[in-house]
């Protein structure tokens, strides 16, 4: 309510200089001098609407948002020229409100529009998920893994910041077992083999070879089990569960060393 009250008011004001200007440089009489705010504000409220209607629809919303912006211009350059004038005792403040104001109006009434038509967007799912963030000081201390997760949410759609971090710490582990030619320590077989298929691009019989070699044995039927699971996902090959890197147990005699 509190947000229709201020659109109403910038509109008023936006009308009073629109009537103004219809009176004293375009002359008009009434009842045409309310023409000149119609013409202007009131048609691009309208184009504001079929715009609305035409995401709806699911069609192109471009001609009536352009044609918004042309009507906008000139309500305002309208309001400025009016207030501007010597004749009516103007001054550049009152030139700069009145032509705000209908900038104002507009993009008030703009603000509402947009709220439903992303409603509607979100709806039939033409609207992507919010990317994950990461607190300040991550972006501080590492910000070279920060980036990379960051860059695995665009890439991937992920929302949750542990789901990108997942990703980094396991393309890491991919990186590790090919250096070392084994699997990380402690491995779950579900997520050795969410390892191999991305190691290997996704083929199933060549992940299953690529355990073999590194002493792990996995039946084909579960291997698929878990490639319908990755592919229904719609998650890189890599496990979603974060997986940080291994660090290792302190010892006594290490404890005792340090």
């Amino acid at each position: 309510m509190l947000l229709l009250v201020v659109v109403a008011i910038a509109a008023a004001m936006s009308w009073n200089g629109l009537v103004g200007f219809g009176r004293d440089v375009l002359h008009l009489k009434d009842p045409w001098v309310y023409g000149v705010p119609v013409s202007l504000d009131v048609a691009a409220m309208l184009c504001g609407f079929l715009a609305l209607r035409a995401v709806i629809a699911h069609d192109s919303a471009a001609g009536p948002r352009l044609l918004t912006f042309f009507l906008v211009t000139g309500s305002a350059g309208a309001n400025y020229y009016h207030a501007m004038d010597p004749k009516n005792g103007g001054s550049t403040a009152a030139a700069l409100y009145f032509g705000a104001m209908s900038i104002l109006s507009w993009w008030l009434f703009d603000v509402v529009l947009r709220q439903i038509r992303r409603t509607m967007l979100r709806r039939i799912g033409a609207v992507e998920r919010p990317l994950a963030r990461f607190r300040a000081v991550r972006w501080l201390r590492f910000p070279r893994e920060t980036f990379e997760a960051w860059s695995y949410s665009v890439r991937y759609g992920l929302t949750r910041p542990e789901e990108a971090l997942a990703q980094v710490w396991q393309a890491k582990q991919i990186k590790e077992a090919e250096v070392l030619n084994e699997l990380p320590p402690n491995i779950t077989k579900a997520d050795a083999v969410r390892l191999a298929l991305s190691a290997v691009g996704g083929d199933v019989t060549a992940a299953r070879d690529w355990l073999e070699e590194r002493g792990m044995t996995v039946d084909r039927s579960y291997a698929y089990d878990v490639a319908k699971k990755v592919e229904k996902t719609g998650a890189p090959a890599l496990g979603l569960a974060p997986v940080p890197p291994q660090i290792p147990a302190t010892t006594p005699h290490t404890a005792a060393s340090a």
